[in-house]
């Protein structure tokens, strides 16, 4: 039985493609199963309750926008050309 070639090219290259798509998902399903399985979970929730276990100290985030507003300002201060024409004016009166 002698099939023709420009019949088989396409058939073969859909089978590839079918057979790729399944052994792929195979590994993905199996990679999303391990990750849900508690036991591997249990590395990450210890590596959380270490990081939890010491307080953090909070910060205020307006903090360090006044303390870069504060350190922007004393550069252009100390470097005129950086000024735009309006800081320039407002500095000169």
């Amino acid at each position: 039985m002698n099939t023709n070639p420009a019949v088989a090219g396409p058939i073969l290259r859909n089978f590839s493609i079918v057979f790729v798509t399944a052994v792929s998902a195979v590994f993905a399903i199996d990679g999303i199963f391990q990750i849900a399985n508690r036991n591997k979970m249990g590395g990450i929730r210890s590596q959380l309750g270490l990081y939890n276990a010491e307080p953090k100290p909070e910060q205020d985030r307006l903090d360090t926008i006044f303390d870069r507003t504060k350190i922007m300002h004393s550069v252009k201060e100390k470097k005129p050309w950086n000024m735009t024409l309006a800081e320039k004016e407002r500095t000169r009166h």
